[in-house]
Parts: C-alpha cells; structure tokens; sequence
C-alpha cells in the first residue's frame, strides 16, 4: 500500500507561498516550518498556510499537531473543502475511517471535483472491501483525466496528476488493463514531473509501482530521483529499503529504515520495513515491537496486521493468528490485500503450506488482483511443483504482463523443457544432456549416499522425492533461485527444502569446475534441517550444520578477521550472526557469519555433546525462541551459552599473533620524540621508514630496538626484511632464528623464517620453521603449500600426505591436489585410499582424464569389477 500525501494550494494570497512549498519540497522543513507559522499569525491566515504547517508535521510524525492545525484552520475558514479533504486524508491515513468518511463527504460537497476527497472516499471502499464501488470511483478520475485533455484543458497540477496516477494504476488491476500501466508511468508521471520539477511524490509513486513488477533498475532509479529533490524523503527512502530487501542486503534495507525513522519516527511504512529486516535477521520480539508501534499508529493497515500475523505463525501460535484474520474481516470484508502480503511474507520463511492456504484465499477473495497469482506461481517453483507453477505463472503473465519475475520464471520453465530427467530413490534430477549427463550420473549416486548418511545423522528424511536442477547457465540458475537476474557470483547453490539448484561445472559453455559435492552437501544439509523443523530452524544453526557437512575446513582463512573482530569487541552472538548472512554489501560480514556459524556448531558439540543438536532442532520445530531453545536443548540459560562460546572462540585465535592498527607517520614520530627508548615504537616507526625507502633511518632503529630487547619480534621483522632487499638472505635468516628463539610462540616470525629459509637456500631450516609454525596455529595456505613443495623435493610422502590433506581441506576447489594425493596413495599401492582421492577429484570435474583413469586403476586394482563396469559405461 502506497502512503504518499500532499497539499493542494488554493488561490495564492500575496506571499510567496511556492517558495515555502518548494522549502518543503526539498526538505528544508525547518525553514518551511517557520515560514507558515509567521504566516499564521497574521490576522486571517490563508488555507494555504493551515495547509503547509500540517504538510511539515505530517512529514515529521507530528499527527496529531497536524490535525490541531487543520481544525484551527477550519475555526478561520468554516468548511473549507481543501481543509476537510486534507484532514480526511490524515485520518484516513492513522485508520480513523468514519471521520475521515465524515471529512471527505462534507468537502465533496463543498466542491463535487475535489480530487483528494473524492481519492479518500474512493480508498475508504476499496479498503473496506466494497472493490465494485471503488472501481466506479476510479473511473471518475480516468474520465476527468480524459475529459480535460480532449476539452484542450489538460491537468497540470502535479499534485492532482498523482492521484490520477493512483486511481489509474488501480482502474488498470480491477479491471485487466495492465498496458495502462505504462502509459500512466511515462505520460502522467511525466507531465506532473515536468509540471513541477520539485515534486518528488511522483517519482516516488513511480519507483513503487516499478518494484512491484520487480524492475529493480527502473525503480532504483526512480527512488534515486526522488532522494535528489529531496534527500530526506520517508517515502524514497523506504522504496530504497524495499529494494534492498529484495536484493537479499537487509543490513543496507534496516539503515535506509533507520534514515527515514530518523525524519519520521512515525511512519508506518519505515517502521515495517525495519520490522521486515529484524525479521529477516531473526529477531522477531524485536520485529513485533516496531509492528505494534505501526499498529498505533494505524490498525486497520493490512500490511502491518499481516507482519504480526506472521510473527505469531512462526512462533506456532494459531489462536492468535486467527485473532488477527478476525481483526481483519471486521473491517474489510475482502481482505486480499491482507492475504497477499501474509502469504508473500510466509514464503519468505518458507511457511510455504500456509502460504499456499493465504495465496488461494486472496485470490479467491479479490480475483482481480495479479500479485495473488504470482505469488501462487512462485510457491509452486520453490516447492518444485513446475507443472502447476506454470498454470499459475501464465495466469498471473495474462494478467500482469509487466511482473518481472512472472516473467523469469516462465523462461526458466521453458529452459529446463529441454532438460533430461531421471529419478533415483529419493531424487529427481534435471540436467542438460548436452553437457552434465556424465555429472548428474555422479551426483545422483552421491546424492544417495549422503541421503543415507543424513538421514541416520538426523534421524529423519525429507518426505517425498527431492528435485535436484543443475543448469547450464548462470542466468538460467539466478532466474531458478531468485526469478531475478543478479544471483552474487560467489553463489553456487541453492535449497528451499523441496527443491536444490546448482550451476553446472561447465555453466555458460566454460569449463569452471568448483566443488560440487561439497555444495550439494551443503544443500542437501539445509533440505533435512528445514524440513524437519517445519521450516523454522534459525540461519545460524542450518548454515553451521551445512558448512559442517562440507568437511573441509575452508573457514579457517577467516580465523585472523574473527581476532579482530573479537578484539573490537564486534565478533557476532546469536542476537546479531543473522545480519551477518544478509549483509551481502560487506563480503566480510557474510563470511564471517558462516564461519562463526560453524563454531556454533563445534562448540555446542564440544561443551553439550552430539546429540544436543537434534535437542535444538527438536526445540526450533516447537517454535520456541532461541533462549527457550538453548534452555531446553542445552540446560543453561543464554547468557552462560554466549560466554562459552566467547570463550570457545577465543581459544580458537590464541596462538594466533595481535593485530596491530596502524598508527598515522607523525603520530610515530610524535610518540618517538616522547619515549626514544620504547622498542615498539622504534619498531613500527623503522617499518614506515623502510615503507618510504628510508632504508638507512630504519636499520638505525631495528638495531637500536634489539638492542633494548634481544629478539624484539616486529623489530626482527624489519630488520628480516631489510636484509632481503640488499639479498642477504643468510642474515635474515639469522636475524629470525634468534627471534624466534626469545619468542618459540609467534607465528609471524615462524612462517617469515620460513619463507626467507627458502629463499637463503635452506630448506631444512624452512621444514623445521612452517612445522613449527602448523603446531601453533592454523597456518596460511601459502606456507602450507611451500611446506609440500619441501616435502615434494625429499621425495618424502609419508610427511608429503598430511600436508596436501591440509591444503586440501583449505581449498574444496582445488583439482590439483586431489589428484597429488591419489597419484601417492596409487604409488604406495593403497588402493583404497587412492579410490578416495581420485574421487574427491572428480568431485571437482567429472570430466577429468586424469582423475576418471586413476579412478579405474584403484577399483581395479581392488578387484571392484562391477563398480569399474558401472563407470566404465557411464563415460561411454
């Protein structure tokens, strides 16, 4: 529901009211604020004054002041309709309908063409469900649109244009005329823009109506308009939040809704939208109390009733979910509106039973509404049921032509209709014969296995059979998960519950292979842990469980960003992890997220044991909140739970060294000048000198810090450095092993010494450094690899293997290591071992020669006839 109120001017007295309008206009309301209160004090202020203030406190949250204006404006100016229409459209707007029903008649018949009375009357009907009256006053503002232009008398004013703008767009849903859509976009948005260039509500009207078609670049664009007239403007503000949210990045939608709350703390549409990315970070009390603030302010608003009924679905309380539809039905007798969003917002928490319920009932309550269809037909795509979304889909195209999504998804069903199809005995699989027959062989009989596995680690199964689609295209996939182009690149998979997406390895015609199985694992993690909550296990644990079923240890690269973070005091706790997952404009929020969901994981393994996790899950299905959850599943009360885990955490970055901020160049040169004698400042002092190629200036303070302090660590460090750019690489070395010898635990000095080992020609000293350094901390997989790279050269596999598994478990992707690993084992004669790799490797590219070959050897070798058989047919 668009909420967009302005003021009409009348006849204009003799100050410069457009200048205070255009004040206003540009959000200088201050300004605008004080120009009409000293216009009010004049003897007989003008309506336009009245008008104005109210538009200023309307636009700051101050409601109920701008109703005392109006009615002191009605005491100078008896029944003046502008008045009553503008008052009626306040109360219209707080959910006061039978005095905003009073107001808007009485203007009405003060002046039977009053466009914003005449616009109240016609929202009161529809609202209240009585569509066929609406829709004949819908008409009267086409037809007064078409008679001013035919009589050569077009309207100009932008304000008036706005509403015809609205009635129009719903002239054109109640009665299946979507073309009139673009015409009221390019021609009546148009002329009001170019009525007035201030008038921002237009674009803003114009950026909804794009969004709802989901045409997201337009509608950007528009909102983007609008916040250049104005930058303070609620309403564009909030569009820009929806647009967000849509692109899955709650964290900028919830500080677009903190601006406009900062304008308006009032307004009814910031306050759900910071309710919708509360809730979409899983902060549901949280949620619901910015519902009940917009509850206040307007109770019959069907879009915050449908939020609240939501909140009250998730946490399984059905009794006061029917309180609500009942709330509802006494006021609007064809709540579809109400439906639409309720189903719209269970989708996105994938309540997708009950959302199919609310879907049908709008649809059977306002037939005419296209959103109910769509939504209908993307229900179906989630839950794999292509052949009904289709019906659907194409029902809801017929009526809404320009509903991108309904536009996507009708092309990716017609792209996956020239996909092959084969069932195992708990899959069905898509794939495009042209390019992944060998590959959906391979993951369906993985997907198998791990059924297997999951279901004896969990305890249960999804029902039914899942469908599994591995597509061709990166277009084609993004259209699967999102029915939007724009999927993140870093993106490889995708599970509602029923139904998982994958790209293939060879998407686009190129050949990029990436771990397959460990995204399926992933995916096929979520499909168990969703299904078997009833779609209410949180973020947290379902990535953890899923990054956990990966089995590699790709997260460990984020250990230095974790000691950071816990440093400032920033790490994520249960109360704010799920804004780290939807934080999509900062990689390292999301990253981060998922690591420490991981340690979720370990940790409530470690501290509460294994089967605490299905407690959890158990708890979730109840629809218990997180601190009822942990205090069934865990016996301990949060607050205990998140110092464990502080602590858990905490160990995990120990060994690894502190990070240092660094400190401006004057600021150290300052701090030298104060304490001459401080080898730490010596120490990062002489490392900015050596930045700047002051070689000299920093030998002088390395060596007078180690003077101070034998081994002094960033000293040693620069002093290393020094003496590898004059390529005595001898020195450095010695310079680093007496370091390390006053400091055995710092993992900085180990892996320099290392390296600088390997370039003085000394790959004892370089083995002995990068073991040392894996005994204390989780090294980088640079050291790991130059550490195999020693191993390689002493012909030594015994110490070879332990290191390429590490590196392995680091890098999901990495082929070359896989095959190392099984071209060792094959050597050594272990077969079964060799078996492992050779298919961990085909796990990243079923098409390679090298890895199939190996494959074949070891199964042979092993005497696994009917096993080679099988593949041997399947690269046939």
């Amino acid at each position: 529901m668009l909420l967009l109120f302005t003021f009409v001017l009348v006849a204009q007295p003799k100050a410069d009211y457009p200048a205070l309008k255009q004040r206003f206009q540009r959000g200088n309301y201050a300004e605008a604020r004080t120009g009409y209160e000293t216009l009010l004090k004049e003897e007989k202020p003008a309506v336009a004054a009245f008008v104005g203030l109210a538009a200023v406190q309307r636009a700051e949250g101050e409601y109920a002041k701008a109703f005392d204006t109006y009615e002191a404006g009605l005491k100078v100016h008896a029944n003046d309709a502008t008045l009553l229409a503008n008052r009626a459209d306040l109360a219209f707007f707080q959910g006061k309908w039978d005095d905003a029903s009073t107001d808007a008649e009485a203007a009405i018949m003060k002046d039977d063409k009053n466009f914003l009375a005449r616009w109240v009357r016609t929202r009161l009907l529809r609202d209240k469900g009585d569509i066929a009256a609406a829709n004949k006053e819908v008409r009267w503002f086409v037809k007064e649109y078409s008679d001013a232009n035919q009589a050569d008398k077009p309207i100009t004013d932008g304000e008036l244009l706005l509403i015809v703008a609205q009635a129009g767009t719903e002239n054109a849903r109640w009665n299946n005329k979507p073309e009139q859509f673009k015409f009221i976009l390019d021609e009546v948005c148009g002329d009001a823009i170019k009525s007035d260039p201030d008038f921002w509500q237009i674009e803003v009207f114009a950026g909804r109506i794009l969004l709802e078609k989901h045409n997201r670049a337009d509608a950007a664009d528009a909102f983007d308009k609008a916040l250049k007239i104005n930058p303070t403007a609620v309403e564009a503000l909030v569009g820009k939040g929806m647009l967000a949210n849509e692109e899955l990045n709650a964290v900028a939608a919830g500080k677009l809704a903190d601006l406009a709350l900062k304008v308006n703390p009032k307004h009814p549409d910031a306050l759900r939208l910071k309710a919708d990315t509360q809730l979409a970070e899983g902060d549901s009390a949280s949620a619901e109390r910015l519902l009940l603030s917009a509850k206040l302010i307007n109770p019959r608003d069907e879009l915050t009733l449908a939020r609240l009924a939501v909140i009250r679905h998730l946490s399984r309380k059905p009794e006061a979910v029917a309180e609500i539809e009942k709330e509802v039905a006494a006021f609007c007798t064809k709540p579809g509106i109400f439906y639409t969003d309720f189903a719209e917002a269970l989708m996105a928490r994938k309540q997708y039973a009950r959302a199919e319920e609310c879907f049908k009932k709008a649809s059977e309550l306002r037939p005419d509404l296209a959103a109910p269809k769509a939504g209908l037909g993307l229900l179906m795509m989630q839950l794999g049921r292509e052949p009904e979304a289709k019906v659907q889909l194409e029902a809801a195209f017929k009526a809404d032509p320009f509903h991108v999504r309904v536009s996507n998804s009708l092309k990716v069903l017609k792209h996956l209709g020239t996909y092959e199809t084969f069932e195992t005995l708990h899959f069905v699989i898509k794939y495009d014969p042209k390019t992944d027959t060998i590959f959906a062989a391979f993951l369906g009989e993985a997907l198998e296995e791990w059924h297997a596995e999951f279901t004896k680690l969990y305890g249960s199964s999804p029902p039914g059979k899942l469908l599994v689609e591995v597509f061709a295209t990166r277009e084609m996939f993004s259209g699967r998960v999102l029915s939007l182009p724009g999927l993140p690149g870093a993106a490889q998979g995708a599970s509602t519950g029923p139904l998982i997406a994958i790209p293939s390895p060879r998407v686009d015609g190129g050949n990029r292979p990436y771990n397959w199985a460990t995204v399926a694992r992933h995916e096929l993690t979520h499909a168990f842990n969703l299904t078997q909550t009833g779609f209410l296990v949180p973020i947290w644990l379902t990535e953890g469980l899923a990054v956990r079923a990966e089995r590699s240890r790709r997260f460990d690269t984020m250990l230095p960003l974790l000691r950071d973070r816990i440093a400032e005091a920033t790490a994520f706790d249960l109360d704010t992890i799920g804004r780290g997952y939807h934080n999509f404009g900062n990689p390292s929020d999301v990253m981060l997220a998922y690591h420490q969901g991981l340690l979720y994981v370990e940790f409530i393994e470690k501290n509460y044991g294994a089967d605490c996790i299905a407690k959890l899950l158990d708890a979730y299905k109840l629809g218990l909140g997180t601190s009822d959850a942990i205090r069934r599943a865990c016996g301990v009360e949060k607050e205990a739970f998140e110092k464990g885990y502080r602590d858990f955490i905490r160990a995990q970055v120990k060994a690894l060294p502190r990070a240092e901020k660094p400190t401006p160049f004057a600021e150290l040169e300052t701090a030298f000048k104060k304490s001459p004698d401080d080898p730490d400042i010596m120490a990062k002092l002489a490392a900015e000198y050596a930045r700047r190629g002051k070689a000299s200036e920093a030998r002088k303070l390395v060596d007078a810090a180690l003077v101070k302090e034998k081994g002094h660590p960033a000293a040693s460090l620069v002093k290393a450095r020094l003496l590898q750019r004059d390529k005595d690489t001898k020195s450095a070395v010695a310079v680093l092993e007496e370091a390390t010898k006053e400091n055995p635990e710092d993992t900085r000095l180990w892996a320099a010494l290392g390296k600088v080992s390997l370039e003085a020609s000394e790959p004892e000293k370089g083995t002995l450094a990068f073991e040392k350094l894996r005994s204390l901390a989780p090294p980088d997989t640079d050291a790991l690899e130059s550490l195999a790279k020693l191993y390689a050269a002493k012909s030594a596999p015994e110490k070879l293997i332990p290191v390429l598994e590490e590196i392995a478990s680091r890098t999901p992707d990495n082929i070359a290591v896989r095959l190392q690993l099984a071209k060792l084992h094959q050597d050594a004669g272990m077969q079964a071992k060799a078996e492992h790799w050779a298919r961990e490797a085909l796990f990243v590219d079923v098409n390679n020669v090298m890895a199939r070959d190996m494959l074949l050897a070891s199964l042979k070798a092993q005497k696994k006839t009917a096993e080679v058989e099988k593949i041997e047919k399947r690269y046939q």
